[in-house]
């Protein structure tokens, strides 16, 4: 059985239609941002969400901080 072959227009073409894909995704992640922003202010809670995201942004951080790899620290012989 013969494999087909791509040619240098399958590979532009396939590249395009991921470009459009991206694209398209791209608009929809900033109209997300878009409406959650207007929802934020809308509801005039950008004081509480600043003070929510940096509570959960130090508790991250300590989170990783505390945590171990699970291996232990003796070597295998």
């Amino acid at each position: 059985m013969n494999k087909k072959t791509l040619t240098k227009h399958d590979l532009v073409r396939g590249i395009k239609e991921l470009t459009m894909q991206i694209q398209m995704l791209n608009s929809h992640v900033m109209l997300m941002d878009s409406v959650l922003d207007k929802y934020i202010r809308m509801n005039k809670d950008e004081d509480k969400l600043k003070k929510y995201m940096e509570k959960e942004s130090k508790k991250d951080a300590q989170d990783t901080e505390h945590k171990q790899s699970g291996r232990s620290t003796k070597t295998s012989k």
